[in-house]
């Protein structure tokens, strides 16, 4: 076959029209954009097909320079400098290729055992610090002089964002510092000073435009305070490098890197200096992390690293899964390490540079968060930049605002997190949940409060499991079934994993012939709460009777229905029905007010 050949090329194209009107044609009158166009939660709307025609104009490929791939990092905690060494020795065996230090009093650093017998010029060195410390570095790039290497051999960055620290533990950020860190960090040209992240965006529920465009609002800001003390503006940009979290939106994650390298450098080239490369390392957010059924977290991790990957970060940092609610050992990094590994080795991620490159509907959807970024910065930068927004406290509300609808859905149970508002463990018991920053504190302003997307639900079941600890009884759900099968099953099985949700015992599924005898047997079981499970034509004949020989048996248990018989609804609860469970009803709403009823009462002796 000739190499000019074009596959399928007796086939005439297809428009975008042609394929909408086919569709209108199969809806039957139904409106098009009411049933298949969906939009975003920050206002994107995502079409039911793509076609060439909806390419943008613009180009979002990245230029990698023939580059494919990338660093493999991987978390250290230096509070034991010589156990940090051993840690870092004994994952270089796993193939990491950069070590972000998290480094929190560095006077206690001594880079001689902290770095024995690591070499810098094959492995990025990376530092995470809370606030500026410049003799650090002069210390670092000493020892790196005394080993012999050249600092032009090193590459690396620093991550001391204090606007960050500032926006979520309210201390001052030291611009004064940071300037004169940033005059060691660029002695060394590959090693990149200043580093800024996006977490506390993420952490705090924001959006993918709004964590774009506040990260953007920050580097302005971060620059324009610099250059107050002094540093040059390009040199302030050459060191310029971000640290994007991850999140589970998995198309929109590869969208997001990609927009921002292009709305970055549209800010950039307004400063009228050289734009550079600027590198992005990509780590997993905690937002999308669960407590409970934690392994689960390694499918989000991969999930995660394929978006980023897929998107064109430059490194990744994949933290353990159980890094929620524990302190990570070794098999958990390595476990971390792997999906990066497994995603080059197993899965070929890094033959191709820009995998991404062409997709009609990636690339519409890149456009679209770019357009939505710089439109939303440009916001912001017109109400005074990041500082004096926050100070204002409008950034908090935007997020705040949004966080509240991703938690609402959360209840409603419209976002799933498999294992905890979705098929959990019945048997799981986990320790309680670390503290969580309270924003509360004494401030002008709000602070951005990290958490995770699962959290209510969290504090739910460890409220749960405090009863516990204190009485030694959970509730327990006894499951009354009568009626249809396949009805009964499935609203039996919906309860089990409304109320597991909350780690409340589920007594199992009870069927009964004889209507009587199952509210009189319900009433004798030990049970705090018994739902019935049924069909809505069967509550029409038998849940009334039900309900009306649960309550003439002095039953004070709590008696529900599985579902919502809207027509009946006023009869059952006459007869001694007390509320009603289905797919529109809130779980935390729901079941916080019935711990609070049922836990108010002392356990019976």
């Amino acid at each position: 076959m000739a190499n000019d050949v074009k596959l399928f090329s007796e086939f005439q194209p297809v428009t975008a029209k042609a394929w909408k009107e086919v569709a209108i044609k199969d809806l039957k009158g139904a409106d098009f954009d009411k049933k298949l166009v969906w939009k975003t939660e920050e206002g994107i709307l995502v079409q039911p097909f793509y076609t060439e025609e909806d390419l943008p104009a613009v180009s979002f490929t990245k230029d990698d320079h023939g580059k494919k791939g990338w660093l493999n990092y991987i978390g250290v905690n230096t509070s034991d400098p010589a156990a940090a060494n051993e840690f870092i020795r004994r994952m270089m065996a796993f193939d990491i290729s950069g070590v972000l230090l998290n480094i929190e009093d560095p006077e206690k650093i001594d880079f001689h055992i902290l770095l024995n017998d690591v070499n810098p010029e094959k492995i990025e060195i990376s530092f995470q610090l809370p606030k500026p410390s410049p003799s650090l570095f002069r210390n670092y790039f000493d020892f790196i002089v005394s080993k012999g290497i050249e600092l032009s051999a090193i590459h690396g960055f620093v991550q001391t964002d204090v606007l960050e620290t500032w926006s979520v533990t309210g201390q001052d950020p030291d611009i004064e510092s940071l300037a004169e860190q940033m005059k060691v960090t660029a002695q060394a040209e590959h090693f990149k000073g200043l580093m800024l992240s996006s977490h506390s965006f993420v952490n705090a529920g924001s959006g993918i435009v709004q964590e774009l465009a506040f990260t953007l609002s920050k580097v302005t800001d971060t620059i324009e305070l610099l250059e107050k003390t002094g540093l040059e503006r390009e040199k302030i940009i050459d060191q310029l490098a971000l640290h994007l979290a991850i999140g589970g939106n998995y198309f929109f994650e590869i969208a997001k890197l990609r927009a921002i390298r292009t709305v970055l450098t549209a800010i950039l080239e307004r400063y009228s200096v050289p734009v550079p490369e600027v590198p992005v390392l990509s780590s997993n957010a905690a937002w999308s992390k669960s407590l409970y059924d934690p392994n689960v977290n390694m499918l989000r991790n991969t999930t995660e690293a394929m978006s980023a990957i897929l998107g064109g970060c430059d490194a990744i940092l994949i933290h353990p899964h159980d890094s929620a609610y524990n302190d990570p050992d070794e098999f958990s990094h390595r476990v971390a390490l792997n999906i990066s590994n497994l995603l080059k080795e197993e899965s070929y991620f890094d033959k191709v540079a820009d995998p991404a490159a062409g997709s009609y509907y990636i690339e519409t959807i890149t456009s679209g968060v770019a357009e939505k970024t710089l439109q939303l910065f440009n916001e912001f930068e017109a109400n005074g930049g990041y500082v004096e927004s926050f100070v204002e406290g409008v950034i908090q509300e935007k997020i705040a605002e949004l966080r509240e609808k991703k938690e609402n859905e959360t209840a409603l149970r419209r976002q799933v997190y498999v294992g905890t508002n979705k098929y959990p463990d019945l048997q799981e018991r986990t320790p309680s949940i670390g503290k969580v920053l309270d924003d509360t504190a004494a401030f002008d302003f709000p602070l951005l409060r990290p958490q995770r997307a699962t959290q209510r639900f969290e504090e739910m079941k460890q409220r749960t499991r405090h009863e516990f600890e204190l009485t030694g009884k959970l509730p327990k759900v006894y499951l009354a079934c009568f009626g249809n099968l396949a009805m009964r099953k499935a609203r039996a099985s919906f309860v089990a994993e409304f109320f597991g949700t909350a780690g409340f015992e589920i007594m199992g599924e009870f069927f009964f012939d004889d209507i009587k005898k199952g509210a009189e047997e319900s009433v004798k079981s030990d049970a705090d709460i018994v739902v019935l499970c049924s069909s809505d034509a069967e509550y029409e004949t038998d849940g009334k009777l039900f309900a009306e020989g649960f309550k003439q048996c002095g039953s004070d248990k709590k008696l529900l229905v599985a579902g919502y018989p809207a027509a009946i609804t006023d009869i059952l609860r006459q007869a001694g029905v007390d509320d009603f469970i289905h797919v529109k009803t809130n779980v935390i709403e729901f079941i916080t007010a019935l711990q609070s009823e049922l836990f108010a009462v002392p356990a019976k002796a």
